[in-house]
C-alpha cells in the first residue's frame, strides 16, 4: 500500500507540461487498474499529499507534501548552515556546542562540536527527549506557535512527561522574554547550559544552538557566554533567510 502511494505521488510530480493528472491518465501512465488508482487518490486526499480540482475532476500534490519537504529542507539547510558558526563559538568559547531540532514533542540532537577533540559526548546523535526538559528543548518549545505548543503540551503531559503545567508555561514565557534557556545539570552533573532558538526564512523555530560549560566557567564568563549563544543563533537563523530573529526581542 505505502509503496502504491509513494509510486503515485512520484507519478504526479508536476513538470513543464503538465501540472494535474486525471485518474485514467495514472492509471495507465502505472500500469495500475483504474479502481486502485481512484482508492489511493481519495485516500491521499484526505490526507492532504494530493489535491483534487473540482473543477477539472483531475489531481496534483497537495500542500501537506510541500511543508514536509520544508520541514526535511530546513533541517538539511540548519545543519550545513550551523556547523561553521557552531566551530567558531566553540573556538571563541572553549566550550562544546550542540544543535537540537524539533520532531514531533520531541527534541533530536543531530550534531555537536567538542571543545576537547578527546572528550567523549554523553549523548549520542540522534537522541531524542521530551521538548519539556532542559535548555536546548524548551527554548523552541518556547518560541513555537501557541497553537502547537499547546497541543505539544497536552500530549506530554498525556504521558505523564508534565507534571506542574502552570510552572512550565512560567518557564517558557520567561524563556522568550530573554531570548535564552538555562539549565543545570541536565545530561551530567555539574553541567550548565545556555540555549537561543534558530529561525527559518518563515520565522519559524527550527533549531536551537547550545552551549554546555562547567558551573565554574559559567559563573566566570556568564555574560560573555550567553551574548556569543545569542549571536551564533542569529547568524544561523539570518543565514537561513530569517531577516529579524526572534530571539532578539
Amino acid at each position: 500500500m505505502i509503496k502504491k502511494c509513494t509510486t503515485l505521488l512520484t507519478a504526479i510530480i508536476p513538470d513543464e507540461e503538465k501540472e494535474e493528472w486525471s485518474a485514467t491518465e495514472v492509471s495507465q501512465k502505472l500500469e495500475i487498474p483504474i479502481q486502485t488508482v481512484h482508492r489511493l487518490l481519495s485516500s491521499l486526499t484526505e490526507c492532504g499529499f494530493v489535491y483534487k480540482n473540482n473543477e477539472t475532476k483531475k489531481f496534483r500534490l497537495g500542500l501537506n507534501l510541500i511543508q514536509l519537504g520544508l520541514s526535511v529542507r530546513d533541517n538539511l539547510l540548519v545543519h550545513k548552515g550551523a556547523l561553521p558558526i557552531m566551530k567558531n563559538l566553540t573556538k571563541k568559547t572553549e566550550q562544546s556546542v550542540y544543535l537540537t531540532v524539533p520532531e514531533g514533542n520531541e527534541g533530536v540532537l543531530i550534531d555537536f562540536v567538542s571543545a576537547d577533540p578527546l572528550y567523549k559526548i554523553s549523548e549520542p546523535i540522534g537522541r531524542r527527549t521530551p521538548l519539556c526538559t532542559g535548555a536546548s528543548k524548551k527554548v523552541m518549545l518556547a518560541y513555537m506557535k501557541l497553537k502547537t505548543r499547546k497541543q505539544i503540551l497536552q500530549s506530554l503531559m498525556n504521558i505523564g512527561q508534565v507534571s506542574n503545567l502552570n510552572k512550565l508555561e512560567y518557564e517558557l514565557k520567561n524563556i522568550k522574554k530573554s531570548g535564552i534557556a538555562i539549565s543545570s545539570d541536565e545530561t551530567a552533573k555539574g553541567i550548565i547550559k545556555i540555549a537561543a532558538p534558530i529561525f527559518s526564512s518563515e520565522y519559524k523555530v527550527v533549531a536551537s544552538i547550545c552551549l554546555a560549560s562547567s558551573n565554574r566557567k559559567y559563573l566566570e564568563h556568564k555574560k560573555m557566554f550567553i551574548s556569543e549563544v545569542k549571536s551564533a543563533a542569529k547568524e544561523i537563523s539570518e543565514e537561513l533567510g530569517c531577516i529579524e530573529s526572534h530571539s532578539v526581542h
